[in-house]
């Protein structure tokens, strides 16, 4: 990870329901600002597509999942019935706030750890979000987090000098990955 994000503490907000940053340095609570990714999905959001936002949230999940958990299958199986317009949105809050509890665990002592699976979780879990735009920005973070703690795992040697831009390119490639696929969807 860039040292830049190093100092970075994720907590998990419960009045608004999502993962917040803050600098551990500072204290203070990291402004994140609209990247292409997120302005494409808020673009979507207000064309009121909100179908396509849960497909992308759920493109990433299996952009990083490859061993589903059974709750992570209830959640995904739950995200698709979302999509083919089969669930209520009670529904999608109930499953949403019964994982509540365990996200906050997953925040941490996974995310925190740097565990793989944990914002592979996260990302899931997000997928359900009844707020379908907070839902897919969410993914979509979770997905570059993960990418980077893959990277940052990965036990090929990397020289120091350009560790730091590698782990860059990898997000960049993350971002890439996911405007193409939110292209993708628009064009449909």
């Amino acid at each position: 990870m860039s040292t830049d994000k190093q100092n970075l503490i994720y907590i998990y907000d419960t009045d608004r329901q999502k993962i917040i940053m803050i600098n551990g340095e500072t204290g203070e609570q990291v402004d994140t600002k609209d990247d292409r990714v997120t302005a494409l999905i808020k673009h979507l959001n207000s064309d009121n597509r909100s179908i396509l936002l849960r497909k992308f949230a759920v493109w990433c999940v299996q952009q990083i999942n490859d061993d589903l958990k059974p709750i992570q299958k209830k959640i995904l199986e739950l995200a698709e019935k979302a999509i083919q317009q089969q669930a209520t949105e009670k529904e999608l809050r109930e499953l949403y706030e019964e994982t509540e509890g365990t996200a906050i665990a997953t925040d941490t002592v996974g995310l925190r750890q740097g565990e793989e699976s944990a914002p592979a979780y996260l990302a899931a879990r997000e997928c359900i979000n009844p707020d379908v735009l907070e839902g897919a920005i969410q993914a979509a973070r979770f997905h570059r987090v993960w990418a980077e703690i893959m990277h940052k795992n990965d036990k090929e040697p990397v020289l120091k000098e350009v560790k730091a831009n590698a782990t860059k390119d990898i997000v960049h490639k993350v971002e890439q990955q996911q405007t193409d696929y939110l292209l993708d969807l628009m064009n449909k």
